[in-house]
């Protein structure tokens, strides 16, 4: 077996306890030692005392990534209250893995980018087939800047999704990204796979165009200040109320470009209305001048597009032996929008279609990234999901 993965969810509280816990579980049931350990929590725990307590079970000289988490995706589970922590080991024969961090990635953004991903290419043996990617979607970075320079240094799959904490629509606080053992804010931490394992991707949105159309006339980095010549924040109350509450149902689509793909959207969701400036704060840059499409979704859209994007992998992996999973699914899709029943129901399905034998290992994100016509590419809204079989 050249590929071994093994996950471990747990609500504990006592953080220090609770990383020693996750840490043996999957280290008895791997049976060999990690090349990689990937794990979230949501940020009731002392994060600090549950890596490190990680850290001394895997011991130094294990990569260990991850974030912080609205909530938790394990095998059979959902977690998105209270204490949460989950985490997947990989490791075997046919994996290599590399891990690296960059910060204040708002600043010179560009040039973070390509640090990170030439710190990657470096540290592995061979090309990597896979980049898991986390980052802070709260310090105004662009972050579609950051995976174009990314990419150019590392040419594979980027797929991951901006750490996040517990959904509060009027307070966004900080969120945080691990590397090993430190803990951090405004960061991006990464990690690069290579080796004799096969990777599979899969996308869902679960919202539809309603032919609504607006040209950005005025935009000044990742805020919409004016469509049609109005201010964005008039118009979005026009349609929505006067509360960013209001608005969970509304999206942004913008036109991939893909000339394959006519009438496929990049989704973007707002994350604050700018009372100040009129505008409508979004997770990275729409320019001025481009023809935006509002989106709708409602619950059924969400659910069959999970059920449509098991069903596609399932079929693709229909030869493969599924070994791990991760997923990255929009944390306004999942308790704010579903509920907690629904969005169970959601996971449970998609494991059971893909392989509940498994390790799963997932997070409610704030802002997904996954390939589209090859590129890299930010969303929200959205489920992404990465397998690796043999």
């Amino acid at each position: 077996m050249s590929l071994l993965a093994r996950s471990y969810m747990t609500t504990s509280a006592d953080s220090l306890t609770t990383g020693h816990q996750v840490a043996t579980k999957m280290c008895e049931a791997l049976g060999s030692p990690p090349k990689l350990v990937m794990t979230y929590l949501t940020v009731n725990h002392d994060q600090p005392s549950y890596l490190q307590g990680m850290r001394e079970v895997v011991g130094r000289a294990v990569p260990m990534l991850g974030c912080s988490a609205q909530g938790v995706i394990g095998p059979a589970r959902v977690r998105e209250e209270g204490f949460a922590a989950g985490a997947l080991a990989l490791g075997g024969q046919g994996i290599a893995a590399a891990h690296a961090r960059v910060t204040e990635i708002a600043q010179d953004t560009q040039e973070k980018g390509r640090l990170l991903g030439q710190r990657l290419r470096e540290r592995l043996p061979h090309a990597p087939k896979l980049v898991i990617l986390h980052y802070d979607p709260l310090c105004r970075v662009d972050i579609e800047v950051l995976l174009d320079a990314l990419f150019e240094q590392v040419e594979c799959d980027i797929v991951g999704g901006g750490s996040s904490h517990a959904f509060f629509y009027e307070e966004l606080r900080s969120t945080y990204q691990y590397f090993d053992q430190d803990v951090t804010s405004g960061a991006a931490v990464a990690c690069a796979i290579s080796g004799q394992f096969g990777v599979r991707i899969g996308a869902s949105h679960g919202c539809s165009p309603v032919g609504v159309q607006f040209t950005v006339t005025r935009a000044k980095e990742n805020v919409l200040l004016e469509l049609n010549g109005r201010p964005a924040i008039d118009i979005w109350y026009d349609i929505c109320g006067s509360e960013l509450r209001d608005s969970t149902a509304l999206a942004i689509g913008l036109p991939t470009g893909d000339s394959a793909n006519q009438g496929e959207y990049r989704v973007r969701g707002a994350y604050a209305l700018d009372k100040d400036t009129g505008g409508v704060v979004l997770g990275c840059t729409i320019p001025e001048g481009s023809r935006i499409m509002l989106h709708h979704r409602s619950t059924e859209h969400v659910l069959d597009g999970t059920r449509q994007m098991g069903a596609e992998l399932r079929e693709k992996l229909r030869d493969k032996t599924v070994r791990a999973a991760l997923g990255f699914e929009c944390g306004s899709r999942t308790r704010p929008f579903l509920g907690d029943k629904a969005t169970l129901e959601e996971n449970l399905q998609l494991q059971r279609s893909i392989g509940a034998e498994a390790a799963w290992l997932g997070m409610t994100a704030w802002g997904e990234v996954f390939p589209i016509a090859g590129r890299p590419s930010f969303h929200n809204y959205s489920y992404a999901v990465v397998v690796l079989s043999d």
